[in-house]
This record gives structure tokens, C-alpha cells and sequence, in this order.
């Protein structure tokens, strides 16, 4: 049986998506990779300190969409307003891509997502890929 799943780092697929015309494609990785990883840091931060059962909070912490995820650490003063807002932002960008890309409007054409307004979320997040990651790392380093 035939599986398919990613076999290089997100920033290096993403960047040759993106070189390749491949914009959607390209922003989903980053975006399934961030989720992802935004869930583990949430799930460490159950496990590591407040004592959560691990395969319950595993479990449970892979059914949190990613918005509400980074509401969730937000509240709980773990991420900035600012990484707040830059994470929502991503998350919005997949979302407008990925729900309306075949949007048909009664009245009016739909042009798509302005490739600047695209390029710009999309370079900041290849900066900043490594976010959460680098915040479990903290925890587990501990």
C-alpha cells in the first residue's frame, strides 16, 4: 500500500511548492506543520504543568483547531498578542485559500488572494516555522 507523507523539513517543501507556482500546496504545509506543532506545545503545557494525563491530553489536544488552539495559549499568557495575531493571520490566509478557492459570487468575480497581501504571510511564517517548536523544546528541556 502506497502512503503519502512528508519527506523533507516543511520550510524546504514549502519553498520549493512555492518556487514551483504551487501556492496552495506551499501554504498548507507551513500551516499543517504550525498546527501541529502548536498542539504539542499546548499538550506539554497540559502534561508538564498541570499534571494531565498524557494519552488523554495527546488525544484530546489533536481534535483543537489551530484558531482556537492559539486563543487557548494566548489566554493562558503563553504566546504574545503579536505572535496572536501573526498565527491568526496565517491561519486566516490557508483558510481563505483553502474554502474559497473555488468561489463563484452571484454578482460580482471573485479575483483570488492578493499575491502580496499572500507573499507577505507567507514569507513571515518561513521565518517564523519554527516557533512552536522551539517553545516544546524549552518545555521538554526543562
Amino acid at each position: 500500500m502506497k502512503y503519502i507523507k512528508i519527506n523533507a523539513m516543511p520550510d524546504k517543501l514549502a519553498k520549493e511548492a512555492y518556487s514551483k507556482g504551487f501556492y496552495i500546496e506551499a501554504i498548507q504545509i507551513l500551516h499543517s506543520y504550525i498546527e501541529n506543532q502548536c498542539r504539542s506545545y499546548l499538550m506539554l503545557i497540559g502534561c508538564c504543568h498541570f499534571s494531565a494525563n498524557t494519552a488523554d491530553t495527546w488525544d484530546l489536544t489533536d481534535t483543537i483547531k489551530f484558531s482556537e488552539c492559539i486563543k487557548v495559549l494566548f489566554i493562558l499568557n503563553k504566546i504574545s498578542r503579536d505572535d496572536y495575531i501573526f498565527h491568526k493571520s496565517l491561519n486566516t490566509l490557508r483558510n481563505n485559500i483553502i474554502h474559497n478557492i473555488c468561489k463563484e459570487p452571484y454578482d460580482k468575480v471573485y479575483k483570488g488572494i492578493p499575491k502580496k497581501e499572500y507573499d507577505d504571510i507567507f514569507n513571515k511564517t518561513l521565518d517564523n516555522l519554527y516557533f512552536f517548536t522551539e517553545k516544546c523544546d524549552e518545555i521538554v528541556a526543562k
